[in-house]
Formats: C-alpha cells, structure tokens, sequence
C-alpha cells in the first residue's frame, strides 16, 4: 500500500477473496491519497485467519495467523481498521506485519478514543518460498523513515512488511520489483529502527 504522503498511517493490509484490502487513517487537515498493491499468482493458496481481539485506547495488541502443517507463509497483514467507521475508532496504526515461521504477525496500537478489532491473516502455499529482513533503519524521535530489503536473484517477491518497535508506526508497505520497502514514522521518546521484511520465490 502505497500513499501520497506524511502524515497517512496504516490500520489494514490484508487479503480478501481475490482482491487485497487496505484502510488508512489521515491525520493531516488535506486530502490525502492511498492506493492498494496486489500481488498476483497462479499457484494455488489457502488463506488463514487468527482470533479477533479487542484493542482499548492506549492498548498495544498482537495476533497471529499460522497456515496449515507443511505450508509456507507467502504473506499477510492485520486487519484493524474495516470494522470501525467512527472518526475516533480508526487510529489503530500498524507497527509490525511480518512472518514468523509458519505464522504471519500482526500488530497494532490504538491511539484512537474508543477500542477496535484486531485480526491477522495469512497467505500459505505449498511450493518453496524463502524470507530475508533489511538491516536496521534508524529513525529519530519523530522522523519518517525507509527500510528496503530484496529478494535474490532470480527471486520475485509474494509479499512483505515490516517491524519495530511499538511505536514506529507504518505510512507504507509495498512490493518493488524486487523486493520490499516500508515506510514508517517514530512516534517514540528515543530513536527507534524499522526492519523490512520480504518474501521470495522463484518463478
């Protein structure tokens, strides 16, 4: 998912059906633009889902979605923004949607007035997919910075994201050509790093 720019943050980056969702939360007072990115594949997937759980005002939450026994993670994203409407319920920022293993993570802190829902999802195949992490982006307090991580050669990416702290909260999350890059801003008293995270296979 990719937006026009600062100021735009992450509440959902997740699978649905054949298409992929995305939901955002402006704080800024101009209009500001957001464009979901998809990657797409003829080989077969299955797609899994976590538990929702509930998210208060001021909570940091995380859920993880597992696919299914001798499947690999192809990707995935936390959903914590498609089930809220009102203006004081969608400020549920995304600070990590990465795998782990067997598992896509999902995580989140509400810096909205009323709690939300969380839920992680998570793409699974069957043919051999592999995952590399970005070294550490350094962002000062309050900065908005860029992590990038490709695949190998010969590799294209399937999906990705990004982790860090709590509190560096994700502006971007989208696929290049080559790889994966994440832009984030840190919403923390001291510096903080941001990791991307891409997943690869050959096609």
């Amino acid at each position: 998912m990719q937006t026009s720019g600062n100021g735009v943050f992450v509440t959902a980056t997740w699978p649905s059906g054949i298409s992929w969702v995305a939901d955002v939360y402006n704080e800024t007072n101009v209009p500001q633009t957001y464009t979901p990115v998809a990657i797409c594949t003829s080989q077969p997937h299955t797609t899994r889902h976590g538990d929702m759980v509930n998210v208060p005002p001021g909570e940091t939450a995380i859920v993880r979605a597992t696919c299914d026994p001798g499947q690999v993670v192809t990707g995935g994203g936390p959903d914590a923004g498609s089930r809220n409407t009102g203006s004081d319920h969608g400020q549920s920022y995304i600070s990590q949607s990465s795998d782990i293993g067997q598992q896509w993570v999902g995580r989140v802190t509400n810096h909205g007035l009323g709690a939300t829902i969380l839920q992680t999802w998570v793409r699974c195949a069957n043919t051999p997919h592999t995952a590399y992490a970005s070294g550490a982006t350094r962002l000062a307090q309050g900065a908005t910075g860029t992590a990038h991580i490709d695949c190998r050669p010969g590799e294209v990416p399937t999906g990705g994201g990004g982790l860090g702290n709590p509190a560096v909260d994700f502006n971007e999350s989208y696929p290049t050509t080559t790889g994966w890059t994440m832009r984030a801003t840190n919403h923390g008293s001291i510096p903080l790093d941001l990791f991307a995270r891409v997943t690869c296979t050959t096609p």
